[in-house]
């Protein structure tokens, strides 16, 4: 449902497939013998793209690791591993980051933002999990075939309705579990639509539109950033490619991501206040998620 744009091909491709941009045609000619080099030009760094792209509503409420949710996640894997520990098992979770040094996992739905940090992920790799014996997999995720279904307008979500695993969510969540999730779902299908209503702002247009003609200027013809992307090579690199190296110019040089994320903002603050009961109870479960946290953290029971 989010689009991610990491450094990797594969992330790159989920992006495109994701967004749902008409199919379109374009021509690259010659770039490497044709096309100059863009002119220097000073790149945001990547705090800097990161609070920008952070900017629309619903884009905070989903994907800005905060203080609060450290704490919040530390305190449900507290209750987590105690009650594993209580069914006779050591469960060793991942740390949780911190709010100062987790990198944002966010949306970057116009596609490049930089070209810096591609690649990066791609270096690092999580361990692969070791398999666990049967009783231990039941302690945590229950009885399999218990499950609770959640079901939105675009997928349905799947959860475990016993195990340690649910009851350190219910824990934190008591009752609201289920409409947590529900809430969740409902912002992306908020997100989704705002995007859509984005492709019909008159700004948005006029800033796509200086973008083209920046391309265009560089002998890249593409009816929008996506589109860019999605017509590469297979085999191309991102970091080097001249008309991805024109793309990161041209919207630096336009100033077309900040006004894109200003519009989406717009975009999905509409869709928000069509939709007042999202809000209002998703920060009831977060508050009551803060009150059992800091139980938690205190050593009480809540």
């Amino acid at each position: 449902m989010a689009l991610s744009f990491h450094g990797t091909r594969r992330h790159i491709a989920a992006c495109v497939l994701t967004a749902t941009v008409g199919a379109t045609i374009w021509a690259l000619a010659d770039a490497r013998a044709q096309n100059p080099e863009p002119r220097p030009h000073r790149p945001l760094s990547p705090a800097a793209l990161a609070e920008q792209g952070l900017r629309p509503p619903i884009y905070t409420q989903l994907y800005a690791w905060t203080q609060s949710g450290e704490q919040i996640a530390t305190a449900q894997q507290q209750v987590l591993v105690a009650c594993m520990a209580e069914r006779g098992f050591t469960l060793k979770p991942a740390p949780v980051a911190k709010a100062g040094d987790a990198a944002v996992s966010r949306p970057t739905p116009f596609g490049l933002e930089s070209l810096e940090e591609i690649g990066a992920d791609s270096q690092t790799q999580a361990p692969p999990e070791q398999p666990q014996e049967e009783a231990f997999n039941r302690a945590l995720y229950g009885k399999p075939g218990n499950e609770i279904s959640v079901k939105g307008k675009l997928l349905k979500v799947t959860m475990p309705a016993s195990g340690c695993q649910a009851e350190a969510e219910k824990h934190m969540l008591g009752d609201g579990r289920v409409r947590w999730t529900e809430l969740r779902m409902q912002l992306n299908e908020g997100e989704q639509t705002a995007f859509k209503w984005l492709k019909h702002d008159s700004l948005f247009r006029k800033a796509n539109e200086s973008w083209r003609q920046c391309m265009l200027t560089n002998r890249v013809q593409a009816k929008d950033p996506l589109d860019l992307i999605r017509a590469l090579p297979p085999d191309a690199d991102i970091r080097t490619h001249p008309a991805t190296k024109a793309d990161v110019h041209c919207k630096q040089d336009t100033g077309y991501l900040r006004t894109a994320y200003a519009r989406l903002a717009v975009m999905q603050q509409r869709w928000l206040d069509d939709h007042p009961d999202v809000l209002k109870d998703r920060t009831a479960l977060r508050d009551r998620q803060l009150r059992i946290t800091r139980q938690v953290l205190q050593g009480q029971t809540g």
